[in-house]
């Protein structure tokens, strides 16, 4: 008898579901560790640096490295945080093939549903701040903004919704996007 292979959403929920050893784990958090702090931002920086030189703004060099000099650290503190409390509470990484057993919902997550994006985005713009231009590092912004935004609403979030159901939607009516929320309603 012909049986139908397993939806989509079947054979993801599977994948998520099972359990990452530490190893597998550590393993993950390097590769992504090196991919989206040392390569994704090469290449941000290089399309960064085509368009600040096509457009040139001329801006202070002690403006610029003010901005990294914030932006750096405060998007490295976001993502560390982040990462931490996925490992901690969530027993999983922010990479989709390690990902977290549980919703998590505590720490940084509080605040705003991707607090890694949040600090992904200030640390891009100042590392391209730092290393190119203020112009550099505005475009490593608004890159890392449609990139990071685009799968975070077409496909983390479905992905999330599937895995964790209510709780999940309940979680994103009440907690901001990427913005945080550093007051009480």
């Amino acid at each position: 008898m012909f049986s139908a292979p397993p939806s989509y959403s079947t054979t993801l929920l599977a994948f998520m579901k099972r359990k990452a050893s530490l190893r597998y784990r550590i393993i993950s958090l390097s590769a992504g560790t090196i991919l989206f702090l040392l390569l994704l931002p090469s290449l941000f920086f290089a399309v960064g640096r085509f368009f600040s030189r096509a457009f040139p703004v001329d801006w202070p060099r002690e403006i610029e490295i003010g901005v990294a000099c914030f932006t750096i650290p405060l998007g490295l503190f976001f993502l560390v945080w982040a990462t931490l409390t996925q490992w901690r509470i969530g027993q999983g990484t922010p990479a989709p093939n390690a990902p977290t057993q549980r919703l998590v919902v505590e720490g940084p997550y509080k605040l705003c549903r991707n607090p890694i994006q949040l600090g992904a985005v200030l640390y891009y713009a100042g590392t391209g701040s730092l290393f190119g231009d203020l112009s550099t590092g505005l475009v490593c912004l608004l890159l890392v903004l449609i990139v990071g935004g685009g799968y975070h609403k077409f496909v983390e979030e479905k992905e999330l919704e599937l895995r964790f159901g209510a709780a999940y939607s309940a979680y994103r009516r009440q907690t901001p996007f990427l913005i945080p929320r550093i007051w009480k309603r």
